[in-house]
């Protein structure tokens, strides 16, 4: 997946996000309906933002393309660095079930 597509997704999200009743429930929802999320945040670089990945790291480790385009992918947006890792500790793959 691209830069440019992760950056759609992500926007796509944030629609969908802002458009409903409880968007902390739709982003729950979105993040937990999802084997990859990157997470997109602003910073100093040519592009604007840069990209962590939130949830499926292990998922990522060593896979080839082929392998990555059968998992469910998406991305969300976040304000700053520390939100990030805040949303990674909330759903990321080290948290307690």
């Amino acid at each position: 997946m691209t830069h440019a597509e992760l950056a759609r997704i992500a926007q796509a999200n944030l629609q969908l996000f802002a458009a409903s009743p409880n968007p902390a429930a739709e982003l729950k929802a979105v993040i937990e309906g999802h084997e990859i999320v990157f997470a997109l945040f602003p910073d100093t670089s040519e592009r604007g933002w840069d990209l962590h990945i939130i949830k499926g790291k292990p998922l990522i480790v060593d896979a080839n393309d082929e392998d990555l385009a059968k998992r469910s992918t998406t991305a969300v947006t976040c304000a700053d660095l520390v939100e990030v890792l805040a949303m990674e500790q909330a759903f990321g793959d080290g948290r307690p079930h």
